[in-house]
């Protein structure tokens, strides 16, 4: 079974001088980002980024996935909501199936830099056991993009922090975001279907492909035949044995994004075209050759998200 879950339901902070104090932000009825900056702390759980939170007195973590459109959602095998709803059956991008439930009321989401929210409606769960068992006991649910819809996001894993900014007018001109930091490069993305996954034009070799980017996993590759065979024989797609969860991973070189950023990657999993099935659909994939940029690019470098203007800053990181 493949471990890299591109999922598509699916410490204290530091707080900006500029934001809201932590022990003011309790809001009602809806998850939503306020004020003018936040920050979280991440913890890092075998690759993946996590937020610390409480939902109804249960304490676990939310793992924050950009492969996710909804704002939150709660995994009900870990919180019992006695008074959820079935509506379908959900599944994830690595195949994994499970019931989706609605809930009327969540009574309280508390996140540990004092976040709080009181009676959130209609708020979707399932059976997320699989990230239970394979990543974390302690998940509880998921953070995604209605979360911090109209803010744009700095990821740094090397200082375990997620900040998010309020997308102003005035924020586009002074790009605050970047104070201190050095840009390698300004990705130009699009959306397709789905707002939540940026999309950009990317070149391995001679060889045309579609990339996008989802904190929610390592990393993937999909090849047309073609472009396999070629990149396989200069040694541009290289096999590098198996994870730890015995799944092949290879190591992919001279890969460029936008035309401008050269990179290489190591420890993604190549895919089937049968086994991105699941998610060519709902992203509106139709290139012949796939490649998504997980953890194992993220980790190399900061970057910033920002979905107003379409645009991921690369920066050193």
């Amino acid at each position: 079974m493949k471990k890299t879950f591109l999922l598509f339901l699916l410490s204290t902070a530091v707080i900006h001088a500029v934001a809201q104090q932590p022990a003011q932000q309790v809001f009602q009825n809806k998850a939503e980002l306020h004020g003018d900056s936040i920050v979280f702390p991440l913890t890092l759980v075998n690759a993946y980024p996590f937020i610390s939170v409480e939902v109804n007195g249960i304490k676990g973590k939310f793992m924050f996935d950009t492969g996710l459109n909804s704002a939150i959602e709660i995994n009900d095998n870990a919180v019992k909501l006695p008074g959820k709803k079935a509506v379908n059956r959900g599944q994830v991008g690595s195949g994994q199936s499970f019931m989706k439930s609605i809930n009327d009321t969540i009574t309280q989401v508390k996140f540990k830099n004092g976040l709080t929210y009181h009676n959130l409606l209609n708020i979707t769960s399932g059976n997320f056991d699989f990230l239970q068992n394979n990543i974390t006991p302690d998940c509880i649910g998921y953070i995604g993009h209605k979360f911090y819809e109209g803010y744009l996001f700095k990821l740094d894993y090397l200082k375990r922090k997620l900040t998010f900014y309020k997308n102003t007018p005035e924020r586009q001109k002074s790009k605050d975001f970047l104070n201190g930091e050095k840009v390698l490069a300004v990705l130009n993305f699009e959306t397709r279907r789905l707002p939540n996954h940026p999309m950009v034009r990317v070149k391995i070799g001679k060889f045309d492909l579609l990339g996008s980017f989802d904190t929610g996993q390592y990393g993937l590759l999909q090849l047309d035949d073609q472009a396999a065979t070629v990149l396989k024989t200069k040694c541009l797609v290289i096999p590098a044995g198996n994870d730890a969860y015995d799944d092949p991973i290879v190591n992919v070189s001279d890969i460029v994004l936008d035309g401008k950023l050269k990179v290489s990657v190591k420890g993604i999993t190549p895919y089937t075209l049968e086994q991105t099935a699941p998610f060519r659909k709902g992203m509106q994939i139709s290139e012949a050759s796939y490649i998504c940029f997980g953890y194992r690019f993220l980790d190399q470098y900061k970057t910033v998200w920002d979905y107003g203007e379409k645009k991921i800053y690369v920066l050193e990181k």
